[in-house]
């Protein structure tokens, strides 16, 4: 029953980081509702503080947002009845380049959560999609080594849980101001591991 119960957790918490992709305060908000209903739902501590972090998350992004659309770039015309016939005046062309930063980065991945198999050694690919080609993983947890291929995938690889508890962390990655990221998870060291089962 509680599996069944974890497994709903999930979908919520997968739900969550669906919309929290959308960079719009409504969508945002959205995902902050989903990552407390699974925050409530999860009865591991661990899971219920990488929930806290994504909420945190859409908050620093919701602050970005209102930032981002509160800065102006409008020209001031010139009144025609200001130019007398009496006035010389120079005409000056300024071409104004656009800057290539003002496009908001824009970064997702394929997927909310990766699991691994307690005994290690297992490999698993996570595609990034962004707008720009420097992207990075910001945050990775010490049990987990990765690399990142021409493909745009993160290449992971878990260590073997020698724990007799799951474990689990988040995966952040990042471009120009831009956040997603997704959840690992480890089963824990049971008996047929031991034994090599």
């Amino acid at each position: 029953m509680s599996a069944m119960s974890q497994s709903t957790c999930d979908k919520l918490y997968a739900k969550a980081v669906q919309c929290q992709q959308t960079m719009t305060v409504a969508s945002q908000n959205q995902a902050i509702a989903l990552f407390q209903k699974a925050q409530a739902c999860y009865d591991s501590d661990a899971r219920k503080k990488l929930c806290a972090s994504q909420i945190a998350t859409c908050r620093n992004t919701i602050n970005l947002i209102k930032n981002q659309g509160s800065g102006s770039n409008r020209k001031k015309s010139v009144d025609p009845e200001v130019l007398k016939e009496d006035v010389v005046v120079d005409t000056v062309y300024v071409f104004k380049e656009e800057p290539k930063d003002t496009i908001p980065a824009n970064i997702t991945v394929n997927t909310a959560m990766v699991k691994f198999k307690p005994k290690g050694g297992q490999f698993q690919k996570v595609k990034v999609t962004c707008n720009y080609p420097d992207w990075k993983v910001v945050e990775c947890p010490d049990w987990v080594s990765y690399s990142i291929s021409s493909d745009n995938e993160i290449v992971l690889e878990a260590s073997k849980n020698e724990e007799k508890q799951e474990r689990s962390a988040m995966v952040r990655v990042e471009c120009r101001g831009a956040q997603t990221s997704f959840v690992v998870i480890q089963g824990k060291k049971s008996l047929l591991n031991k034994i090599g089962l």
